[in-house]
């Protein structure tokens, strides 16, 4: 019987646990362009071109407490076609660069012009690369989310591709 009683109660007290568990959820996609730690350094170590002051942060400050100003949109130039070539974007695994391909204002292509280096570095760009060049190509800006499982190829990608677009102005 008093076998039967402590099988019961650590029954009991192991759903209690198991039910107050609690699991990290993902949350919200990150941008690549947040970029944070090593990963926003440029491959010379200063931020030109990606937002990053080369601390790690990036390089915002917060808006005034009294300022009613909206932030000024983009000047878009309809006329503005050409290759753009983007800042090389330094990471542990290699250099990210990228030249951004504009035609009337638009972005219509981007190509790849240095990745990581080999071994796993190569597989990782291999899948996240075409996933990065659809969702930039798709929102015609370098405001694109990280991919899972590639943070470093990731915000190389965004940020040679923003240092890029800066140079063509868009």
């Amino acid at each position: 019987m008093i076998k039967v009683g402590m099988a019961l109660v650590s029954t009991v007290v192991g759903v209690a646990l198991l039910l107050s568990f609690k699991s990290h959820s993902a949350g919200a996609p990150r941008s690549a362009l947040a970029a944070s730690g090593a990963g926003s350094r440029t491959a010379t170590g200063s931020g030109s071109g990606s937002g990053s002051d080369g601390s790690g942060n990036s390089g915002a400050s917060p808006a005034p407490k009294n300022s009613t100003k909206r932030p000024k949109a983009p000047a878009h130039t309809a006329g503005t076609s050409g290759t753009f070539t983007g800042d090389p974007i330094g990471n542990p695994y290699g250099t990210m660069q990228v030249a951004a391909v504009i035609r009337n204002g638009k972005l219509t292509d981007i190509r790849l012009l240095q990745e990581t280096d080999g071994g796993r570095s190569h597989q990782i760009d291999d899948a996240a690369i075409p996933v990065l060049k659809s969702e930039a190509l798709s929102a015609h800006s370098a405001n694109i989310n990280v991919v899972s499982g590639a943070t470093f190829t990731s915000q190389g990608y965004a940020q040679s591709l923003q240092s890029a677009l800066d140079k063509a102005k868009l």
